[in-house]
C-alpha cells in the first residue's frame, strides 16, 4: 500500500477516490429526488384542479416545473408549439414593467388651423407633433403657442405649476426633469430643435426635421401653414386633385408627391420644388459663393462639374462624339446641341412669338434682343444695355478706352 501525502495515514488513493465519488453521487441523487418531487406534485395539483382529461401539459427542462395548456389540440402540434412558446415569453418577461400608455380620452377638439377634428387631444398633439408654433394642452385640448402661452394656461386653466426651458419652449412637471433636459439636449454640439425643443441623434436626421417647420404655401388660395399635416389638410379640401396619381410617376419621384410643397426665395422670389434647391440657389446666386477655382485662368465656378466643363476650354479635349457624322465636341451639352441641328429638334419655344431654339440660352437671348424681356447688363458709365457679357467689355474698351475685365457691371430688367 503506498501512502499519499495529501491523505489520511492507514488510508490509499484508490479508495480516497472512491469515498469522494459516493459523497458527491448522494448529493446529486438527494438534489434530483428534490427536483422529481417538484414534477409530480405540480402534476398532481393539475390533474386534482378538475381540467378536462385530453389536456395537455409540458414540463421545463430548467427545473421540472409544469405548465399546462388548457385548450383543447386534437393532435395540432403546431397550434401547440406555438403556444407554448407564446406561454414561455410571458412568463419571462412577466416582470418586466410596461411603459404607462398616454391617456388618449378626453373631450372631442378641433385644429384651428386647417380644420381637422379629433377624437380626443391625445389625436390633436400627434397632428401638431411638428408644429414649430402651436401645441394642443393634454387635458381640453385647446391649441396655444408652444412655451410661455402654454405654461400660463395651464396656470389659470387647470391650476398645473410647470417649469419652462430658457432655450427651447419644452415644459416639465419637475425641476429635475428640467435639469435633466437641459444638460441632454443643449450640451455643446447637442442637435437639438429651438422651436419644439426635440432631441436627434445624428445630423440627417435633424436636417429632415428642420424641413418640418418651414413655412408652406397654398397654390390654389395662397394660405400658409407652418405644420405639414395641416398643410396637406387644408390642400386635400382646397385643391382635392392637385396630388397626382402615384401609379404616373416613377418610383423615383414618389417622395415628393405626400407634400407638393414649393420654396420661395426671399431676395428675387424664385420659386423650387425642394429646400436644398433654395439654399443652393441662394449660395451660389445671392451670397456668390463659387469654391471650385480654375488652374490656368482662375475663374471660380459653383460646383465641380461646371468646373470640369469650363477646364476643357484650356485642355480642349473632346471626348463626346456626335453619333449622326461622329464629329467629336468638347462638352455633353455641346453633343446635344450639335445632334438637334441634324435632327431639326427645337424643344424650347418663345411664349412671345411661337418661335422655336435648340436651347434655353438661346431662347433667354432672342427674348432680351427682340422682345425685350428679363435682366440686361448695363454699362456703369452710360445708359448702353448688351445681352451678352463679352458685347459690353467691347463695348467698354471702345467707348470708353478702358480694358479692366472685372468692372462692375448691373443687371437691368
Amino acid at each position: 500500500m503506498t501512502e499519499d501525502a495529501f491523505c489520511p495515514r492507514g488510508i490509499c488513493v484508490s479508495c480516497t477516490d472512491a469515498g469522494i465519488n459516493a459523497y458527491e453521487f448522494r448529493i446529486l441523487t438527494k438534489n434530483s429526488n428534490k427536483v422529481w418531487s417538484n414534477c409530480v406534485n405540480g402534476l398532481n395539483k393539475a390533474i386534482d384542479s378538475g381540467k378536462p382529461p385530453n389536456s395537455l401539459y409540458t414540463v421545463m427542462r430548467e427545473d421540472l416545473s409544469v405548465l399546462s395548456v388548457n385548450n383543447n389540440f386534437n393532435g395540432d402540434s403546431k397550434s401547440l408549439l406555438n403556444h407554448l412558446i407564446n406561454r414561455v415569453s410571458k412568463k419571462k418577461h412577466m416582470e418586466v414593467e410596461k411603459k404607462p400608455r398616454a391617456a388618449r380620452s378626453g373631450p372631442p377638439c378641433k385644429c384651428t388651423d386647417c380644420g381637422k377634428l379629433f377624437n380626443s387631444p391625445y389625436y390633436l398633439t400627434l397632428h401638431l407633433k411638428n408644429s414649430g408654433q402651436k401645441e394642443a394642452c393634454a387635458l381640453c385640448g385647446t391649441m396655444v403657442f408652444r412655451g410661455l402661452e402654454m405654461k400660463e394656461h395651464l396656470q389659470a386653466a387647470h391650476g398645473k405649476e410647470v417649469h419652462m426651458c430658457t432655450d427651447c419652449p419644452m415644459l416639465f412637471t419637475h425641476d429635475y426633469e428640467l435639469k435633466q433636459h437641459t444638460k441632454r439636449a443643449h450640451r455643446a454640439g447637442a442637435l437639438t430643435c429651438f422651436d419644439c425643443g426635440r432631441t436627434f441623434p445624428r445630423n440627417a436626421s435633424f436636417e429632415v426635421h428642420a424641413q418640418m417647420h418651414a413655412v408652406r404655401t397654398c397654390r390654389a388660395c395662397g394660405a400658409q401653414f407652418t405644420n405639414r399635416a395641416c398643410y396637406r389638410e387644408h390642400r386635400s379640401n382646397c385643391e382635392p386633385g392637385a396630388k397626382p396619381d402615384t401609379k404616373n410617376v416613377p418610383r423615383s419621384r414618389r417622395s415628393n408627391i405626400r407634400d407638393p410643397a414649393t420654396f420661395i426665395c426671399d431676395y428675387c422670389g424664385k420659386t423650387y420644388l425642394s429646400r436644398p434647391q433654395l439654399k443652393n440657389h441662394i449660395v451660389w446666386i445671392h451670397m456668390d459663393i463659387r469654391p471650385h477655382q480654375c488652374q490656368w485662368c482662375g475663374k471660380r465656378f459653383y460646383t465641380p462639374t461646371r468646373l470640369a466643363e469650363h477646364s476643357v476650354v484650356h485642355t480642349r479635349e473632346r471626348n463626346f462624339e456626335c453619333d449622326i457624322c461622329g464629329a467629336k465636341l468638347v462638352s455633353k451639352m455641346a453633343a446635344v446641341y450639335h445632334r438637334r441641328r441634324h435632327t431639326g429638334e427645337k424643344p424650347y419655344e418663345c411664349q412671345s412669338c411661337g418661335e422655336k431654339f435648340i436651347s434655353s440660352s438661346r431662347r433667354s437671348e432672342h427674348a432680351k434682343r427682340r422682345h425685350g424681356l428679363g435682366s440686361k447688363l448695363q454699362c456703369m458709365d452710360c445708359p448702353a444695355t448688351f445681352v451678352r457679357i463679352h458685347e459690353l467689355k467691347k463695348h467698354i474698351a471702345k467707348v470708353h478706352g478702358t480694358q479692366n475685365s472685372d468692372l462692375s457691371i448691373t443687371a437691368r430688367s
